[in-house]
């Protein structure tokens, strides 16, 4: 009933479907379904957690821990179509969810394979970064040089929002900065984006390889761009770093006990990566690209279904499509 960010803000993260006897807190509401025969309390959460932004959110009221009174969330209208229609949708939709929940299962294992594979790699010869490619951070500037829109003189930008947790980089933010010193580095089709500073001791060394969409871009102070003395490298740095034994050194060594972590470049040179060659060099780079094939499959499928469920649930909750009757023969099988 309390909002979950607070500080004036309203907002409900999850409505939550519990079975069974529990106790409920002072800040939550257990909502009971009166008439099990019109209602299904399943379907109530559905619809209650597919339109909480419009429907609840709106209710809540106050300046700095924003609430919803049990009053306001009596008033929550609910569009209720036959129990049979009810049902039908709860069975529907608890079938997807099991589609997104298993797919979401193999991008889980996929990446715990992938990291096991990285760390059980074991090859004859090692070498220092600091011989393999060159390594520069980003300029930094104020708020105020930003702009999410191109103007004259600007520049694309990778910013530390560019670079969330996982593999890929995420161009959603885009930004455009006027102004940057003529020696500051930009991207290449085989340079390695790595996060040099963070709050998140964690982040610090996370790597990214980047799209052809970015080739020419800078990056902030809070990131490094290592670009590689030989093209044909660019993807066995960027496994070796992404080694998780390599991401853990990376991330302790960071200095700065409080605030912002900060990993040295004159540190990076030393670190020592795993380098194979020949052969092994293509067995181990070819079981890598596959691996990451299955992640990303496995995200796109997630990331679909879970579109199909909203969209799903749009047209069934509102009415405008109906699930035939002649569905029921498949729940019962």
């Amino acid at each position: 009933m309390v909002s979950s960010t607070g500080h004036g803000h309203a907002s409900l993260k999850r409505v939550h479907y519990a079975n069974g006897k529990f106790a409920v807190a002072n800040i939550v509401t257990a909502c009971e379904v009166k008439n099990p025969a019109k209602s299904s309390t399943r379907f109530l959460h559905i619809y209650l957690q597919h339109y909480k932004d419009e429907l609840i959110v709106p209710r809540m009221q106050g300046t700095a821990n924003v609430s919803l009174s049990q009053r306001e969330l009596s008033q929550v209208p609910v569009r209720l179509p036959a129990l049979d229609e009810q049902l039908r949708i709860v069975n529907l939709i608890g079938a997807v969810d099991q589609a997104v929940e298993a797919s979401e299962t193999r991008f889980t294992a996929s990446n715990q394979l992938l990291n096991e594979y990285l760390e059980g790699a074991d090859f004859s010869q090692r070498r220092p970064l600091g011989e393999l490619a060159s390594m520069r951070s980003g300029p930094s500037w104020k708020a105020a040089n930003e702009s999410s829109v191109p103007a004259p003189g600007g520049e694309s930008v990778l910013g530390i929002t560019n670079t969330p947790p996982g593999r890929e980089l995420d161009l959603s933010n885009r930004k455009y900065v006027s102004g940057l010193p003529k020696s500051t580095k930009r991207v290449t089709p085989t340079s390695i984006v790595m996060i040099r500073t963070n709050g998140n001791r964690a982040r610090i060394g996370n790597v990214y390889r980047p799209s052809p969409e970015i080739e020419g871009f800078a990056v902030s102070a809070f990131q490094i761009i290592i670009q590689p003395t030989d093209p044909a490298d660019s993807a066995i740095i960027y496994w070796a770093l992404s080694r998780p034994s390599i991401q853990r050194m990376m991330s302790e060594s960071a200095s700065g006990s409080t605030g912002l972590g900060n990993i040295a470049i004159g540190w990076l040179r030393q670190l020592s990566l795993p380098y194979p060659t020949g052969e092994e060099r293509e067995i181990f780079l070819g079981t890598c690209e596959a691996m990451l094939d299955a992640i990303k499959a496995a995200d796109e499928t997630s990331r679909s279904l879970r579109t199909v469920r909203s969209e799903l649930l749009s047209a069934l909750l509102s009415g405008a499509h109906r699930i035939p009757e002649t569905y029921d023969e498949l729940m019962g099988a």
